[in-house]
């Protein structure tokens, strides 16, 4: 299954990019049906603006069911049943290729985006964390037993490539002091090559730490592995085809575990306020 969705994924956004772009070159030829042909620009072009915005103005949370975007390609559907009603075999086909588009778009809200049944036992709340080992960027070997002695904040990220990743890391960035003042570190956890880590890291000027978790033994062994995480196709830009399931994790001082958030949808990541209200409620 996840095979699949590493598959569609890639799939679907390289769809949407192109019937767009094809519907609109049509659209501006003036091809008709021309109400057709804005029908399945509307369709297309409604979801592919979602992502084009998650990656230009970077959020790491969304609606779990973004409305505007589906109300406008739903309309764009409604309008290509119209004019294949009207046209007949001439638009008939544009209104086939709106239809896979917004079941594609439904698709990706309702099974792509979520994570069914992933909690991690050994990652509960209340429960210490448990030891595994990572690499540093220069190649040594650390234990998470050196995350003792005072709390940590540990994001477990997917990579570079996921722009609510990098998005949730520019927010921690952003609250960086408010959690050193609480003395917290910031400890940001990714299966991706080091040197991925280390152009991300390159680009905050806070002392946050990125290791790697190389060939996912950590997540693994914490059972937030994601088997085929990785959208097809990106191995040829040297990332691994397997990656790990979002997860936040906060300790206290002696390595227990006082909020774990193992978020069922990639795209609904914890407020930062969440984590400080919950520091300041235990008098960190």
């Amino acid at each position: 299954m996840n095979l699949l969705k590493s598959v569609f994924i890639s799939a679907f956004v390289s769809w949407l990019t192109l019937i767009s772009i094809y519907a609109i070159t049509q659209l501006v030829s003036g091809t008709e049906p021309l109400l057709s042909w804005l029908g399945l620009t509307l369709t297309a072009f409604s979801p592919l603006a979602f992502f084009l915005k998650a990656f230009l103005f970077k959020s790491p949370r969304t609606p779990r069911h973004p409305l505007e975007y589906s109300i406008l390609s739903g309309l764009g559907v409604a309008v290509t049943m119209a004019m294949s009603f009207r046209y007949g075999e001439a638009a008939g086909s544009i209104h086939v290729w709106a239809g896979m588009t917004l079941l594609a778009w439904v698709s990706y809200l309702r099974w792509y985006s979520v994570f069914r049944a992933r909690d991690s036992i050994a990652l509960k709340t209340g429960s210490k964390l448990p030891d595994f080992k990572l690499e540093t960027l220069e190649g040594h070997e650390v234990s998470s037993e050196s995350f003792r002695e005072k709390p940590h904040l540990l994001l477990f990220y997917r990579g570079n490539w996921c722009p609510f990743c990098t998005a949730q890391i520019e927010e921690l960035a952003a609250n960086y002091q408010q959690l050193e003042d609480m003395g917290v570190n910031v400890i940001l956890i990714s299966p991706q090559p080091i040197g991925k880590n280390q152009n991300l890291a390159a680009r905050f000027d806070v002392p946050m730490t990125f290791y790697r978790d190389r060939d996912g033994a950590a997540a693994k062994q914490l059972g937030i592995q994601h088997k085929w995480g990785t959208p097809m196709g990106m191995q040829v830009l040297g990332y691994e085809s397997h990656s790990v399931l979002p997860t936040l994790l906060l300790t206290d001082a002696q390595g227990l575990i006082i909020l774990s958030d193992q978020t069922d949808n990639y795209r609904v990541r914890p407020e930062p306020k969440v984590i400080a209200d919950l520091l300041t409620a235990r008098g960190i």
